[in-house]
């Protein structure tokens, strides 16, 4: 009896756990949505909307199987947005966009599992304070899944779908598969999906090729790609690369010469 009660308790406080989580999560996502920060950053193009269309259609016993046949999927959904000829392996990219997109997305990527609580906490009050979006609250993770799977729908039981599919990648997948499947396929805007596309489109270069000022730039887009673009929102661009460099000096990845000289650094920009 007493087995059986402990048990009972241990189950009650784990349910709890994943409901105040879950909570937590879908209230920073509400208010991402009420500061509009989030207002350009979908992108609306034709893989996106293929993606939203299957979701919708997906039954519930379609949801579960996809969660038993997860890996299978995961190869499946990668191709559908970015052909096996734009992918770049993990030893190619360069250690700089690496650690730009953890700098403004995810900072404390190697230290979480797939969902961080302390993150989103901590990126909503400090995004609250700044008064504009400073710190994501999403792992890279759950955004990749989101990404490849999910609809941009915000409701609780999406975003429980997100947490659980987030668990199973980073159960099937080491972090850095999961940090190259995420540039390889997250969208930067131009019609651009993946770092190769991006290096190429945007600056004529190939991503091992990469500068310091163009992995910064590069991970400065995906937030809103549309917005962000550096052909009609140069300045607003610059400004978020500038925090990405910010953030990178502030995390220790480099100096603060490193960072200036990075800003002011030509990007090479193909018109």
């Amino acid at each position: 009896m007493g087995e059986c009660m402990f048990i009972f308790r241990l189950l009650r406080r784990l349910v709890l756990i994943i409901c105040i989580i879950l909570g937590a999560i879908y209230a920073y996502d509400a208010y991402q949505s009420y500061q509009g920060t989030n207002r350009v950053s979908k992108a609306h193009t034709t893989v996106e909307q293929t993606i939203e269309k299957n979701e919708d259609t997906l039954s519930r016993w379609e949801r579960i199987y996809r969660m038993l046949t997860f890996k299978e999927k995961v190869e499946i959904a990668l191709y559908q947005r970015v052909s096996k000829d734009t992918w770049v392996k993990s030893d190619v990219i360069p250690d700089n966009a690496k650690r730009a997109l953890i700098a403004i997305e995810d900072k404390r990527y190697y230290k979480h599992g797939a969902i961080d609580v302390l993150g989103v906490s901590r990126a909503l009050y400090v995004n609250t304070v700044a008064g504009e979006t400073v710190e994501g609250g999403s792992t890279i993770t759950q955004q990749l899944v989101k990404n490849l799977f999910l609809s941009s729908k915000r409701t609780m039981t999406r975003k429980a779908e997100e947490a659980i599919l987030a668990i199973e990648m980073e159960h099937y997948y080491s972090k850095d598969e999961i940090l190259t499947m995420y540039l390889n396929t997250v969208y930067y805007g131009h019609n651009f999906y993946g770092i190769k596309e991006a290096a190429e489109g945007y600056f004529g270069t190939s991503p091992s090729r990469l500068t310091l000022g163009q992995c910064a730039m590069l991970a400065a887009l995906p937030n809103a790609p549309s917005y962000l673009d550096p052909y009609t929102n140069y300045k607003g661009a610059k400004a978020r690369q500038k925090l990405v460099l910010e953030q990178m000096v502030d995390q220790g990845m480099i100096t603060q010469a490193e960072a200036d000289y990075a800003y002011t650094q030509d990007l090479g920009l193909d018109n």
